[in-house]
């Protein structure tokens, strides 16, 4: 009964947590509130809760990615301050889309934008830092191609969830695993390309048949109450390549050394060298506005850090409750094939956690040690099952672009959930089943 009890307090712990952070509480609060409920209800002492598994998941999950966060972060700012994430879209839409109109046109900057968000996180910039810097430039592109904006968030979380699902991608949810399993960055190739491929084809497919049919319903592109500067006439941006050299430092040294803090420590200095000279300060020195670019840097870095800290020591007291081993060891129990279970397990704690290091983190390790599946599936799958549920409706960065974007969620959510939670979940299990079905694909 006791036990019975525990679960409860586990799952009705968990929905109060979504619930009051989807009526915009601060999980800072929430968050340990949940874990002090947990811990009373399944007879662990509050203070030892509190300075046990809570200050011990979050303190160790902010010492693990601080640098990781930190320069990823800074490096998306300058990237944004520069104008060099503006002109690699602007590059390609003046070369791909020049003389092209209509629903060709809105095609084209579709896969423009895939491309971009892809090529921007895949060079190291983290996700959830991505996903703002890359909002000024798709809106650009969508005011171009006359693309609605209520497809705007899913333009920018359709590419941000390729490249972060992508083999060799030097982002923290294809890192987490690495550490854990001891396998390499591009661990489960052949899968995660297939994986890849699933996402590009349905999510492109799906986004440019939505924005033709809405086009031809009389819906067009407007700013709306989007607080909005167009890019000033006549700036100087850095050339198309000198933006790309950063993004393929960081890939190619990562990929080659398996060690993401000197890659993206490589990234972020030719950041400096290479875009800083093209800030455009205004009554700002150079030198004052590259401070401000850090500054906001360092104020992202750290309320990324604590926010994700503050859930996984809720999920770390979770994990010391008995009630906790009996869940996990009901769902390792199912007889369904152990790919499959890896997409389940790590959905619904990457779905509960709403940040997908956390949940790798709490939920790898366990798989590793009962399922009968080499570490490089597991990497794989969970990789790429940990792109499926971080963006259901209540998660905070899904909130907060769609308030940017001016959209309520009835209006915004839609394409980012067909993007990234259908055809991710899609991808997921294509991964999965190719793993069940060759299992030599590692």
């Amino acid at each position: 009964m006791s036990t019975t009890i525990g679960i409860i307090s586990i799952v009705a712990a968990f929905a109060l947590l979504i619930v009051l952070s989807y009526k915009g509480m601060s999980v800072m609060y929430v968050a340990p509130l949940c874990a002090l409920f947990v811990a009373l209800v399944n007879g662990i002492p509050l203070l030892d809760a509190v300075t046990g598994p809570f200050i011990g998941g979050a303190t160790g999950f902010i010492g693990g990615l601080l640098p990781i966060f930190l320069l990823s972060i800074l490096m998306g700012r300058i990237y944004v301050e520069s104008g060099a994430a503006v002109n690699i879209a602007k590059t390609l839409m003046n070369t791909l889309a020049k003389s092209a109109s209509g629903p060709q046109k809105q095609t084209i900057a579709v896969y423009i934008c895939i491309a971009v968000s892809w090529v921007m996180c895949f060079g190291g910039i983290d996700t959830f830092c991505a996903l703002f810097t890359l909002f000024p430039v798709m809106l650009t592109i969508c005011a171009e191609a006359n693309i609605p904006r209520k497809y705007l968030i899913g333009l920018i979380t359709c590419g941000v969830s390729t490249a972060a699902l992508t083999p060799g991608a030097p982002l923290v949810t294809n890192y987490t695993p690495m550490g854990i399993l001891g396998t390499s960055s591009a661990a489960g190739l052949i899968p995660g390309l297939a994986a890849v491929l699933v996402m590009v084809l349905g999510g492109g497919t799906y986004l440019s048949k939505s924005i033709h049919a809405a086009t031809a319903r009389g819906e067009a592109f407007e700013y709306g109450t989007v607080a909005f500067e167009p890019p000033a006439e006549g700036r100087k941006y850095p050339p198309f390549v000198v933006s790309l050299l950063p993004l393929v430092a960081v890939v190619v040294v990562f990929n080659l050394i398996n060690d993401l803090i000197p890659a993206l420590a490589l990234g972020f200095v030719l950041s400096l060298i290479l875009l800083v000279p093209f800030f455009q300060p205004g009554e700002a020195s150079r030198g004052r506005t590259l401070i401000n670019t850090l500054n906001e840097g360092g104020r992202s870095t750290a309320e990324s850090l604590f926010l994700g800290g503050i859930v996984v020591g809720f999920a770390t007291v979770v994990q010391a409750t008995p009630a906790y081993q009996v869940m996990v060891d009901g769902l390792l129990g199912l007889s369904l094939p152990a790919p499959l279970l890896v997409v389940i397990a790590v959905a619904i704690l990457v779905g509960l956690t709403g940040s997908p290091p956390a949940g790798l983190a709490i939920v790898v390790p366990v798989l590793a040690a009962n399922l009968d599946l080499a570490p490089e599936a597991i990497h794989r799958i969970a990789t790429t099952a940990a792109t499926t549920f971080d963006t259901l409706p209540f998660q905070g960065a899904v909130i907060i672009m769609l308030n940017m974007a001016g959209l309520k969620h009835k209006e915004g959510y839609p394409p980012v959930m067909m993007c990234t939670v259908v055809w991710t979940m899609t991808a997921s299990l294509v991964a999965a089943l190719l793993f069940a079905v060759i299992p030599g694909l590692t």
